[in-house]
């Protein structure tokens, strides 16, 4: 009996280095797409640190400014206007550390105890904010802007702030006078420096004059 012959025919050299290109050049497509949405994921999360850290700056910096003047006891002032006053009047005032930018620092009292006195010793009511080697730092115990004793309010090992400015406005709105602060503020990842962003708000001082 014959048993005819099956011949089998697999595949061929060429065709077999031409599936493995094929392949390879797929699971580098694959590769690069993924690498970028890390890449892409990485600076998204970075910008939003960027954006959270400087937005949370300014909002305790506002938080704190809107104080400015504030004094406990404003119905004596509108009971007796001539013998009484407020003894924090005037202490909004801008300056800058040494070799900082112009501006870069602000000082401000209110009567934060609410006893209506000035303190200016073990419960010290002068406050501020100053930019320091890439630092926005808040003032202690009624330290001037020239002289240490401040703390940092922010970490330039992760956020280096490069620009900092107060600017004072004063005006008349219905014969009541009126001041604002405006904050301008830039910042960078110290990480990737080519990431910045940069804030300018300004703030009604209601208790100021």
């Amino acid at each position: 009996m014959l048993v005819s012959s099956i011949k089998q025919h697999g595949n061929s050299l060429v065709e077999l280095m031409i599936s493995m290109a094929l392949g390879l050049a797929s699971i580098t497509a694959m590769a690069s797409l993924v690498g970028h949405g890390i890449a892409l994921n990485s600076s998204l999360l970075a910008k939003s640190r960027l954006d959270e850290e400087i937005n949370a700056v300014v909002a305790v910096v506002s938080h704190d400014l809107k104080r400015a003047g504030f004094y406990a006891l404003t119905s004596d002032i509108v009971k007796t206007p001539i013998t009484s006053s407020n003894p924090f009047d005037d202490s909004l005032s801008v300056s800058s550390y040494l070799g900082e930018l112009a501006n870069s620092c602000i000082n401000f009292a209110y009567d934060r105890n609410k006893n209506g006195v000035f303190d200016s010793s073990t419960s010290n009511e002068n406050y501020g904010f100053r930019l320091r080697d890439y630092a926005v730092e808040i003032r202690l115990d009624g330290a001037a802007c020239n002289q240490s004793g401040w703390h940092d309010l922010t970490d330039p090992k992760i956020v280096q702030v490069t620009a900092l400015k107060f600017t004072i406005e004063k005006n008349t709105v219905q014969q009541v006078k009126q001041t604002r602060v405006n904050i301008a503020l830039q910042a960078r990842l110290k990480k990737h420096p080519d990431i910045s962003r940069s804030i300018n708000t300004s703030i009604l001082i209601e208790n100021y004059e």
